[in-house]
């Protein structure tokens, strides 16, 4: 009898969303089944705990974001504004804008990604990397067209009627550090995103706003607060993402 454990050809096929990814980190389909919950006050206090060792590496990645930014921007702009005034041509003008502002999505996107996942594995108790902030531009479309259609989902939601538009501000927040940790598509991320806060979409509510008014607070002295409030948002998203879905092992 042989002993092979070749894949059965003829077996129905497997989504993304099934595949297990390790024997401690569910599925999105298993996170999803088994549910979650979650204490504001207790997320919030070990979100606090973990926030020491992430100042430097949040706050210095913001740093070089907008240096380079500003940098990319200005050295863009100061070319469309000669080009502009030489040829006199507004179309050159306006063409000039939409590429300056591809660029900074460009580079948004996956920053922001990168902020993300420097929260997880602080969460998950894995190594942190100042590199890790800057290690997911090989994302960059998938993550863009995740946050096209989250933005234009929210704002038709706003139009019609702002119930649904706030409904899935909040129920997105985890689609962009889906498609990092997970690989999930967009949809796929969005999706996921979604179906996992809405079952205690009042609670993730309340945290953000709860940490939305933390942040407004510390920022009255001068700004000086953000120093760490601002990373104590950062690591209590990557704690909410690692109690709604595990996290997997660095380097998967």
């Amino acid at each position: 009898m042989s002993d092979s454990t070749a894949p059965n050809p003829y077996a129905a096929p497997v989504s993304n969303l099934q595949l297990p990814v390790s024997d401690q980190t569910p599925s999105i389909e298993e996170a999803l089944a088994r549910g979650y919950d979650f204490n504001i006050g207790d997320l919030l206090s070990e979100s606090w705990s973990k926030v020491s060792g992430t100042k430097g590496i949040i706050i210095g990645g913001f740093l070089v974001f907008y240096v380079v930014l500003l940098a990319a921007s200005f050295i863009l702009g100061s070319v469309v504004g000669i080009f502009s005034a030489l040829s006199d041509n507004l179309f050159i003008m306006f063409a000039g804008e939409i590429v300056i502002s591809l660029l900074a999505s460009a580079l948004a996107y996956p920053f922001m990604a990168g902020i993300n996942m420097v929260g997880i594995r602080r969460a998950a108790d894995q190594p942190l990397s100042f590199n890790e902030i800057f290690s997911h531009f090989g994302r960059t479309m998938p993550l863009i067209i995740t946050a096209v259609v989250m933005m234009l989902l929210i704002y038709l939601g706003m139009i019609l009627l702002l119930i649904p538009g706030i409904y899935l501000a909040v129920a997105y927040l985890l689609a962009i550090p889906l498609v990092v940790e997970r690989g999930l598509s967009p949809w796929q991320a969005l999706e996921a995103s979604r179906k996992a806060i809405t079952q205690h979409w009042f609670k993730v509510f309340g945290l953000f706003l709860l940490l939305g008014l933390i942040v407004m607070v510390s920022a009255i002295p001068l700004g000086i607060g953000l120093v760490w409030t601002i990373p104590l948002m950062v690591v209590a998203m990557g704690v909410l993402y690692r109690t709604i879905f595990g996290v997997l092992p660095a380097g998967q």
